[in-house]
């Protein structure tokens, strides 16, 4: 996205999507992908003849119940067939698509990135790309949720103030300044201001369990709720809004959680109890996240070998791409090489076995204990 482009982003909706796959479509679209014969016989076995009923229990002798009724369509829930028959249910959506990579499919969860130069091109777009995907819905005996379906025009903060209409047969959708995709809120300038206020409530109720649980349980215990619940609150997206100016909230309120597991003072400094406890600050966990996901999507990247034959010391570097848009810079296909690049050379020769690097990686992050990325960048790469 540059500053002249234009990016709007539709965040779909589906009403009881997993309730509402058509068997007959679905199974027909099983053997469009090879599954035949006796497989296909095994699924519309594990799909079809199932029955249900409701009971509304009130006491162990009054209870009453509906008559059983046969499930005409849906994948079960609870298991692992049922969201991979979903994805193979909605996988010829993005042939609906002028530019299938724009669309991100994660089981119901779907979004479509339009991008154009033209603001009226963007808006003639949009509306014909939302007419397609409900065709499509339609045809599949889907239904959107147009209450819960969701326009955001992305934008950078000097960009005027504009809104487009994108809606169907009478149905407009909402546009909003964000919205929430994948447990991760979105917003229009991508300054993930909402997303990381919704992490620092979190953070100040994980605050207040740590400090009514401190004198209850053991050290062991207190890290493990921390591990549990705790961590996976600011690990969840972080490469995408690890850089934002109001990262360093949050910082703040993770030492305070450490401060109590440990009976530091309010003032005390905690760098040594984060090494000590073995948990990354959130500066390192920003970084070994960002890192991990480099290593393991490296046909993103190329090296500098790969764009000049000069034998250099940096060949085995990540080649960075010249880059002007700020949001770019700070992105993970940007952030995540030049990380990489400043790593030890003991740890970059450990790539290609994943689980040692990621062990080394942590080893490595717990040792140092960040305070800030900037630090990180001026530690000296051969100490």
């Amino acid at each position: 996205m540059n500053e002249n482009q234009k990016v709007g982003g539709t965040f779909c909706d589906i009403r009881k999507a997993f309730d509402c796959v058509n068997h007959t479509i679905i199974l027909d679209k099983l053997e469009v992908y090879g599954i035949k014969g006796k497989s296909k016989k095994l699924l519309k076995s594990y799909l079809t003849g199932r029955y249900q009923k409701v009971m509304i229990a009130r006491g162990a002798l009054n209870q009453n119940s509906s008559e059983w009724e046969q499930i005409k369509s849906g994948v079960p829930q609870g298991s692992i067939l049922g969201p991979l028959l979903f994805l193979l249910f909605i996988n010829d959506f993005s042939s609906v698509i002028p530019n299938p990579n724009s669309v991100v499919l994660f089981a119901d969860d779907t979004s479509i990135l339009i991008t154009d130069s033209n603001l009226q091109n963007l808006n003639t777009a949009a509306n014909q790309l939302f007419y397609n995907v409900n065709l499509w819905f339609n045809s599949n005996l889907l239904t959107l949720n147009y209450k819960k379906t969701h326009y955001v025009e992305f934008k950078t903060k000097n960009y005027y103030q504009t809104r487009t209409n994108v809606n169907y047969e009478g149905n407009t959708i909402p546009n909003l300044t964000s919205t929430k995709f994948l447990g991760i809120i979105v917003d229009e300038t991508l300054s993930w201001n909402e997303h990381i206020d919704s992490v620092a409530k979190k953070l100040c109720s994980a605050s207040y369990v740590i400090r009514n649980l401190k004198h209850t349980v053991s050290p062991i215990t207190l890290k493990t709720l921390y591990y549990a619940y705790i961590h996976p609150i600011i690990s969840h997206g972080i490469i995408f809004w690890g850089r934002a100016s109001k990262f360093t909230k949050l910082f703040t309120l993770q030492k305070r959680i450490v401060r109590i597991m440990t009976d530091k003072k309010p003032r005390d400094s905690c760098r040594d109890a984060f090494g000590n406890m073995k948990i990354l600050t959130l500066f390192s966990q920003y970084l070994f996240s960002l890192i991990v996901f480099t290593v393991e999507n490296d046909y993103h990247f190329n090296l500098n070998k790969d764009i000049h034959k000069y034998n250099t010391r940096q060949n085995t570097n990540i080649h960075l791409p010249t880059v002007n848009l700020t949001k770019y810079q700070k992105g993970p296909y940007v952030a995540g090489g030049r990380a990489f690049n400043h790593l030890p050379s003991k740890l970059k020769n450990l790539v290609n076995d994943l689980k040692a690097f990621k062990f080394a990686l942590k080893q490595f992050l717990y040792h140092h204990s960040f305070y800030s990325i900037e630090e990180y960048y001026n530690r000296d790469v051969n100490s």
